[in-house]
């Protein structure tokens, strides 16, 4: 029968298109498997629908996110990997689409292979008004560098795409981080490739991304908690693992925390705007850059945040295609 494997879905307000997404489960060709969906919070008839599964289904197991844990899908995909009893993990969006053969694919992979702890695939984007490929999401997964080109986007993959190995996960207490906002896939796997960087890439789609109106509107400017959770990631990578990181990581870092402090001049408040300000301060000390420079730009782009003045934000640091 092969090992279990558990499904982790976190969903708010998706009743209207988890059906697809639980409906490719029970398609898998993979029948070991254990698939548990959390609900942030919905206030839509999700209940009643994951009602109907779990009895169609014994292998759905529908809970709710604990009132002590804080609201968002990163407390969500934790819960469910506690309550879950798998050997290995996916964990997967409720909007998303599992083609029929992933889990076997990647679970056989994993048994060929056993030195690996997780393994990839790729990820096709969709579009559900004309139901036309866009193509795929990324069109690398694989580097010879993963740690560093992950980071720069050279290589990339969704928190759907991975099997992982849940002795792995556990041995290393691995978690998404439950305060950020935005980012966090980008996070955790950084945190994964920061201690393994080999892993199995499979170039075939097993994934479909599925682009509607809730998705393409998720915009970083709408809330200030989004915004800094993107800056917060990247400044944490600077400091976190500076040692791993190349020059070039490092400068694509802090272009990346300029961008978005540029961006919040005109779309964040005072409040936020200081705040960026304080976190793009903070990554320079990464950085050979004469202590008098650093003063001079930071005083710039401090007068640039409090007065919105676009002008005054001149970077010292700027990748070579800049």
């Amino acid at each position: 029968m092969g090992l279990l494997v558990s499904i982790i879905i976190p969903t708010y307000n998706r009743a209207h298109l988890i059906s697809g997404t639980l409906d490719s489960v029970m398609a898998q060709s993979y029948q070991n498997w254990e698939c548990i969906v959390v609900d942030d919070g919905s206030t839509d008839t999700t209940k009643e629908l994951l009602e109907r599964y779990c009895k169609r289904d014994k292998r759905f197991r529908y809970l709710l996110r604990p009132k002590n844990r804080p609201k968002g899908a990163n407390a969500c995909r934790n819960y469910g990997l506690e309550m879950s009893k798998g050997a290995y993990v996916n964990w997967f969006d409720s909007d998303d689409i599992m083609l029929k053969s992933k889990l076997q694919y990647q679970v056989e992979a994993l048994e060929n292979n056993i030195s690996y702890f997780f393994c990839l695939c790729q990820t096709e984007v969709i579009d559900t008004i004309s139901g036309r490929s866009k193509g795929l999401r990324a069109a690398q997964i694989f580097s010879d560098s993963a740690f560093n080109d992950y980071i720069r986007r050279e290589i990339f993959w969704l928190t759907g795409a991975p099997l992982w190995k849940r002795e792995f996960i556990d041995k290393n207490h691995l978690r998404f981080d439950e305060k950020l906002q935005q980012s966090q896939d980008y996070d955790f796997h950084i945190s994964i490739l920061a201690i393994c960087d080999s892993y199995i890439p499979l170039e075939a789609v097993l994934v479909q991304l599925q682009l509607h109106d809730g998705n393409m509107s998720n915009s970083i400017i709408d809330s200030s908690q989004k915004f800094l959770s993107n800056i917060e990631v990247r400044v944490r990578t600077l400091h976190k693992y500076t040692a791993q990181l190349d020059e070039e990581t490092k400068a694509f870092l802090f272009n990346d925390i300029f961008s978005f402090f540029k961006l919040s001049i005109s779309t964040q408040n005072l409040s936020t705007r200081l705040k960026s300000w304080f976190m793009v301060v903070r990554s320079l000390k990464y950085f050979n850059i004469p202590v008098q420079s650093k003063l001079k730009e930071s005083s710039k782009w401090l007068f640039g945040a409090i007065s919105s003045k676009r002008y005054y934000l001149t970077s010292l640091i700027l990748l070579p295609n800049d």
